[in-house]
């Protein structure tokens, strides 16, 4: 029983010598960095499984990064590791190339941004006088920063923050605040605090106060002006989440209410708050939206669109392929995406253009008479202004001698008088193998009673006893030639045969 634990591994070293180019096992991923955080570097991740295993480049902007000893960068098995990364050098696109002796494959590219969040301008802020029960905006003006921010404004110190009420709204698209009428209350400095949230570093800075002051009543009712507008198109992408501002002045203060004019809603009321959001957008809530401001005075409306598009999405792949030397190939790949995904195409990293015996039309790739050279890592790259997505394969190219070891002429070969016999000659080889048949040292050719189709099957009808004997395949390419036999025994139509007598029909021809 000692002997079988050694069978096992000996059978999973041979399985584990099969070679195969790289696959990505992890990619980089878009990466926000925090100007002046604690964290002295920034890592860039990729890891790809190959046999041999692969060794890895990386690329910034399209050019390689010399790895050199006194560099910034180092290479931490296939990541990359930028040590005191900095804006003005560091900032970019980079990707990652993996390869090993059967070919090149590069990673999706992935962003490296910095985020910051700079100090408002220290210039006083102008008063600002309204007659009280009018309405009033206050800019913000953020300083410089990415990415987005958040917004609240003070009241007269912190952290007296203004509530979002039906009266008060502070937009966080420009970070304005405003007042749909103003109150006694109002009266008072007004400072913008707008905060950076990245990852789990959170800054704030605010404004200098500009100070508010109010004129004698108005006590006039008004009709709504919708001051705060979200833009005529907005464009979304599917799976996003959409916000539409609309805000009104009015006294009384008016009522906020949202419709989608047009598609599956249409002329539906959707929403009744100065926000409008759609959480996990899609194609459906493609159209134009209306927000309508109303008090007892009148109404006033606006209208936007929202334009839904996609980042590519594969709808067809392609896959690792064996082809015979010689054959024709044809490989396709299909994206969709808005707007429509552009297709190009990459062998062992570089970019493939039609030449010779290949031709790139869009998402095809055709090849005619492959040759060994072929042989290598493929890329199918689909994309739009929103991204791109990479699907890849390895093509191997066949060259073999004919081989009957898998699949040899079967050695026994039962036939009934007067019947029919089919005899399949499936040799591996690469390319295709010539086949001929002899029964003994007599040459088959086609007849009214004998039939070679073109894949080789060797098929006998109205069979005698005169058909017994010796079959052989012999078949043959540019790589080599071989042949396997097997013996044909005809008995009666019944063919309720007694297999002891073949076998000794077998000897039989054997010792002949």
């Amino acid at each position: 029983m000692r002997g079988t634990p050694g069978a096992t591994v000996w059978c999973q070293a041979q399985s584990s010598t099969r070679t195969y180019g790289p696959v990505f096992e992890e990619q980089p991923v878009h990466t926000l960095f925090p100007e002046g955080s604690a964290e002295e570097k920034v890592t860039l991740s990729c890891r790809a499984r190959a046999s041999p295993p692969a060794t890895y480049r990386w690329k910034m902007n399209g050019t390689e990064i010399k790895m050199e000893p006194d560099s910034r960068y180092r290479l931490v098995a296939g990541d990359l590791v930028i040590s005191n990364p900095v804006k003005a050098k560091d900032a970019g696109s980079y990707q990652c190339v993996a390869s090993n002796s059967r070919g090149t494959v590069v990673s999706r590219e992935a962003s490296l941004r910095f985020g910051f969040l700079q100090e408002f301008s220290a210039e006083e802020r102008d008063p600002v006088k309204i007659t009280e029960g009018w309405g009033v905006m206050f800019a913000c003006s953020p300083p410089p920063h990415y990415p987005g921010l958040s917004y609240r404004w003070l009241l007269n110190e912190f952290p007296n923050f203004i509530p979002a009420d039906g009266r008060r709204f502070v937009s966080q698209t420009t970070g304005n605040l405003y007042i749909a009428k103003t109150e006694a209350s109002d009266l008072g400095n007004y400072s913008c605090f707008a905060t950076s949230h990245i990852d789990f570093i959170t800054k704030s800075v605010f404004s200098k106060f500009s100070r508010l002051s109010l004129a004698a009543e108005d006590a006039r009712q008004y009709a709504p002006s919708i001051k705060a507008r979200f833009p005529a198109d907005t464009y979304a992408l599917a799976g996003q989440v959409v916000t539409l501002e609309c805000f009104a002045f009015g006294n009384p203060v008016p009522r906020i209410k949202w419709r989608k004019l047009d598609g599956s809603q249409s002329s539906k009321w959707i929403g009744s708050e100065p926000l409008l959001q759609i959480q996990d957008v899609g194609f459906e809530d493609e159209g134009t939206y209306e927000c309508e401001a109303e008090n007892i005075k009148g109404r006033d409306t606006y209208q936007g669109r929202i334009i839904i598009q996609a980042q590519p999405e594969w709808l067809k792949v392609i896959t690792d392929t064996e082809a015979d030397i010689g054959s024709d190939l044809r490989w396709s790949c299909a994206a969709a995406g808005k707007p429509r995904p552009t297709v190009r195409w990459l062998r062992d990293g570089q970019p493939l253009t039609s030449q010779n015996r290949i031709e790139v039309s869009g998402g095809e790739l055709r090849f005619s008479k492959l040759v060994l050279e072929d042989s290598g890592m493929y890329q199918c790259v689909a994309e739009n202004k929103h991204g791109t997505v990479y699907a890849s394969a390895e093509l191997t190219v066949q060259a073999l001698a004919p081989d009957f070891r898998l699949n040899p002429v079967k050695r026994l070969i039962p036939a009934a008088r007067s019947g029919k016999v089919i005899i399949p000659c499936q040799p591996r080889a690469a390319p295709k193998a010539t086949v001929l048949w002899t029964k003994g040292t007599e040459l088959l050719i086609n007849s009214s009673r004998v039939t070679i189709t073109t894949d080789g099957t060797l098929i006998l009808q109205n069979i005698s006893k005169s058909d017994e004997g010796k079959y052989t395949c012999f078949a043959e390419n540019f790589m080599g030639k071989a042949n396997s036999t097997g013996i044909l025994s005809v008995r009666g139509r019944d063919l309720c045969l007694d297999l002891g007598s073949i076998k000794q029909e077998i000897s039989k021809n054997a010792m002949m």
